[in-house]
């Protein structure tokens, strides 16, 4: 499959969530203190992922950290308590699936794409536990070298 190359820059770069327009199904979602920080890179057919959740303010930040190829195959991952395999791909229209596996079994799925905004735009369905079962829509604005968002949700 050919991605073109405009669609896979669209999602390169370091985005920050937009607490104001994301949501859970749950209702958990932390409004407030919700800070999570992504940084992704697609090259040479592989995903270069880091993020860094701020979230819970009494906690040291958490990373999550990979490198997978693009290729839909599951890659060991050990970097987590909830799964243990991640698989990832583009689809057809540039949007890029990102799974998390447990013993084979789907835990997480997540779609990424940008969206008309200039924001990047993440939904995804959770089945892992400790967390309740939910489906998440986030928002990200890019960040720029400084930290300043390039696009800031406007509401």
């Amino acid at each position: 499959m050919c991605v073109p190359e405009s669609v896979i820059a669209a999602l390169n770069g370091t985005w920050m969530i937009e607490r104001e327009r994301s949501s859970w199904s749950n209702g958990l979602f932390p409004r407030d203190s919700m800070s999570l920080t992504v940084s992704l890179c697609l090259r040479d057919g592989r995903l270069f992922y880091h993020s860094v959740n701020r979230t819970d303010p009494a906690a040291a930040p958490s990373h999550f950290r990979f490198d997978i190829p693009l290729d839909d195959r599951p890659y060991p991952f050990a970097g987590s308590r909830r799964f243990d395999h991640l698989r990832g791909r583009l689809l057809p229209d540039g949007a890029l699936e990102i799974l998390k596996l447990r013993d084979g079994a789907i835990l997480i799925a997540e779609i990424w794409r940008p969206d008309r905004d200039g924001l990047l735009f993440r939904w995804g369905v959770s089945c892992a536990v400790p967390q309740a079962p939910k489906v998440y829509s986030e928002y990200f604005s890019m960040l720029d070298e400084k930290g300043a968002t390039q696009h800031a949700c406007s509401l």
